[in-house]
């Protein structure tokens, strides 16, 4: 019998990646959290997380990780000008974004992931878009470009997968399906129209799927 074993099956003095504790550290600097405060918090020396924060380890103590962890999972939701003196809190947020470091969400829940790329593991914020966003305006390549063109992205085409499209039909046909009230049937124009597209469209990607609106339903 085979046993996944994690990091938090390791012991506290194993060496681990230091990317994710890099990574908190510098978006707590973001958010105004002084290393003296977040090294009290620990009860940890603050010289060897100032070197954490500049990238200067590979590798980090689990023991201090999973501290760091636990110490950022707290700071991140609190006010730094509440705890700290707001000269030191506005000085940090500057001298953070000089240094281009990234804010918590950033990484959504891939900041322990090396091969993360800062705001790419967060989803497109237009509308159903299912693509990763690009930068912290929070959106794909189509819609920068698109922005960048038109200078709005009011009017934008959805942008959808056929997986996606085929899911947002599931999930209106299992909550709140258009009835046509005289035939008592679905009512394709209307169920499209709320999916942001027309029955042809519809339609086809219902073909490329294999599937049509009555199994759809069933299977909602």
């Amino acid at each position: 019998m085979l046993l996944t074993v994690t990091v938090d099956d390791l012991p506290d003095n194993c060496l681990v990646n230091a990317t994710g504790s890099m990574r908190r550290m510098r978006a707590l600097s973001v958010e105004g959290w002084p290393v003296r405060y977040i090294a009290n918090q620990m009860d940890a020396a603050w010289d060897g997380l100032k070197q954490l924060r500049r990238g200067e380890r590979t590798t980090v103590v689990l023991r201090t990780a999973r501290l760091l962890r636990r110490t950022y999972d707290e700071l991140i939701l609190l006010d730094p000008y509440a705890h700290c003196r707001k000269t030191v809190v506005t000085t940090l947020r500057k001298q953070a974004a000089a240094s281009g470091w990234y804010p918590a969400a950033a990484w959504a829940d891939a900041i322990d992931d090396p091969a993360a790329k800062p705001w790419h593991v967060v989803r497109c914020s237009y509308q159903t878009c299912i693509n990763g966003s690009k930068d912290e305006r929070l959106l794909c390549d189509t819609h920068l470009k698109l922005l960048k063109k038109r200078g709005t992205l009011e009017g934008a085409r959805l942008m959808r997968n056929t997986q996606a499209l085929l899911e947002d039909a599931r999930f209106i046909l299992a909550t709140d399906p258009p009835i046509n009230p005289r035939t008592q049937e679905i009512d394709k124009e209307r169920l499209a129209e709320r999916l942001g597209t027309n029955w042809e469209a519809l339609e086809r990607v219902l073909l490329r799927a294999n599937i049509n609106l009555g199994k759809l339903r069933e299977s909602a």
